[in-house]
């Protein structure tokens, strides 16, 4: 039997069946950072039903709820003043450079007041109702969230007319603040996430776990982003600009996946040989694996995408035989996701010139030299010069394009993005070839997936892409689990991939020994009327720690 080791300890462990002990849940190394890390805790909020954050000459304010009024307090938590609010169900609050601007959602009216009075000196309607988030622009234009609205709206100040609008990232937004790179922050009380949405595009880029239960209130003061939690009455802050191009992990689970395989001659023929090829995993960004095994008898090798794989030679097959062979991984797999702020993303000539050599070459299953894939990618990408954003419009385009349909069989690119259904290796091959054909490395990834809680089993397995953006790096691209309908939980699958996966494969295109496969592959050769049997499955155990 194969084994990577970690320890001897650990080895004697698999190889008697009984689970390894836990390892620590986050790796020390650059890039990498754990989701509890984000933030920090440092004040009280003396209100006790604050609804809105905003900075004003250093110090912080609040809308009360129950109260109606703005509460200005100090860094330290400390209340230094109070201003009376001009309705009775504050909501949101906004500073435009010269007045504090307020909205209620009982009435639907935005209130411009005098910072240091509280007097209300000009007031518009909202076409949002009820509205839970306001923020102004350099302009003092305002952006507007109302409960349940698929659109963020920019109004103009003076006489509410509508002037842009954008996709909403959810449903029950909460709060809204501007960000001067292009962006809006906004939270999401019902699913406890904090969203950065590019103003231009609409996109929702990546999310935030929030620090509290219940995130209401949200201000940008440069590369800090200040929260307020409406159930902790506590005020929180991250560096959020510290978190370009970083990899954060939670939600760390140990488990024990193990992959099967057998090939049976049933005959009356003969097998007269053959080889099943197990690929390798190893260690990556959403795991750690204590230990490998695999049945005795495989060689190792290599192939050219740098996969490891264990070659076993079948031999002869006599009708009734068969040949079984096992692989075991132990480990903790991780949440991932990677914080890419898109303006700071550099240009295709950052990309290393080994990866563009070996990820942008053209496949059987691609086709990125076709007609088809070039005429595609010029009419989705269009005029875009952002190279996170052109891999953006592609992946939304994917989402919205193709419906998941496993049929058997894995189509060309071209044929499954004019046809509209794939499967998640279809789905895959589109977006790795219209990656490429923009000039984006791309590669895939095959996994095996837990599909319960604790122990299951998987006879579908899953694949999807990794893109190499410059100055960040490889990042998952799942256009398949990215089928959303909202823009904030379609963001999640492009940079991140959940705790579910056992990555075995990783591979750039047709490979000497997986070929297009991932996990397993098993060729055999017959002679006479032999019929052969396979069966593959995986299973997952989920250790409780």
């Amino acid at each position: 039997m194969f084994v990577r080791p970690v320890s001897a300890l650990l080895a004697v462990l698999l190889l008697t069946g009984i689970p390894s002990p836990g390892i620590s849940q986050v790796r020390e190394g650059s890039g990498t950072i754990d989701e509890s890390e984000v933030f920090r805790d440092i004040a009280p909020v003396p209100a006790g039903f604050a609804t809105a954050l905003i900075m004003l000459n250093g110090e912080f304010a609040v809308t009360d709820r129950h109260e109606d009024v703005i509460v200005f307090f100090d860094r330290q938590g400390q209340q230094k003043r109070t201003l009376a609010y001009p309705a009775y169900e504050p909501t949101a609050l906004a500073w435009n450079g010269e007045h504090l601007v307020a909205a209620d959602a009982e009435n639907g009216r935005i209130y411009f007041l005098d910072p240091k009075t509280g007097e209300a000196v000009r007031t518009i309607s909202s076409p949002l109702q009820p509205i839970v988030g306001l923020a102004s622009n350099a302009e003092g234009q305002l952006w507007v969230a109302g409960q349940g609205a698929r659109e963020l709206l920019l109004l103009d100040p003076y006489d509410g007319t509508t002037l842009a609008s954008i996709q909403s990232p959810a449903s029950r937004l909460s709060g809204l603040a501007f960000d001067p790179a292009g962006y809006l922050w906004a939270t999401d009380a019902g699913s406890d996430l904090i969203y950065l949405v590019d103003i231009r595009t609409g996109y929702t880029i990546l999310r935030l776990a929030s620090p509290g239960p219940v995130p209401e209130g949200l201000w940008l003061d440069g590369q800090r982003l200040y929260v307020s939690d409406y159930q902790t009455d506590r005020l929180y802050q991250a560096d959020v600009y510290a978190l370009h191009g970083r990899l954060v992990r939670s939600e760390a689970r140990r488990g024990h996946a193990m992959l099967f395989r057998e090939v049976e001659n049933l005959g009356p023929g003969t097998v007269t040989g053959g080889t099943v090829v197990v690929a390798i995993p190893t260690d990556g960004p959403n795991q750690d694996l204590d230990s490998v095994s695999v049945t005795q008898g495989g060689r190792p090798e290599t192939d050219q995408w740098d996969q490891e794989v264990s070659v076993f030679d079948m031999g002869r097959l006599d009708p009734g035989e068969k040949k079984s062979l096992r692989m075991d991984a132990y480990g903790t797999f991780h949440r991932i996701s990677y914080k890419i702020f898109p303006h700071l993303v550099g240009t295709l000539d950052d990309i290393p010139a080994d990866v563009r050599e070996r990820y942008l070459v053209d496949a059987d299953k691609y086709r990125v030299q076709s007609d088809y894939i070039q005429r595609k990618v010029a009419e989705i990408v269009g005029d875009e010069t952002n190279v996170y954003f052109k891999a953006r419009r592609l992946y939304d385009f994917l989402v919205g394009r193709i419906n998941y349909q496993m049929i058997g069989g894995w189509d060309i690119a071209p044929t499954v993005i004019e046809r509209g259904t794939g499967s998640c290796s279809e789905y895959t091959f589109a977006y790795v070839a219209l990656s490429r054909a923009v000039g984006i490395p791309a590669r895939y990834v095959g996994a095996m997936v837990v599909r319960g809680e604790a122990s299951s089993i998987d006879r579908a397995y899953h694949r999807w892409a990794e893109i190499y953006l410059p100055n960040v790096g490889w990042i998952p691209v799942d256009v398949n689990a990215g089928d959303q309908e909202w823009q904030g939980q379609r963001a999640f699958s492009f940079g991140g991939i959940s705790n579910r996966f056992l990555i075995t494969t990783r591979g750039g295109g047709d490979s000497e020994w997986m070929k297009w496969n991932y996990n397993a592959v098993v060729d055999y050769r017959t002679l006479g009327k032999a019929n052969v049997r396979t069966e593959g499955f995986a299973e997952w155990d989920i250790i409780k720690q």
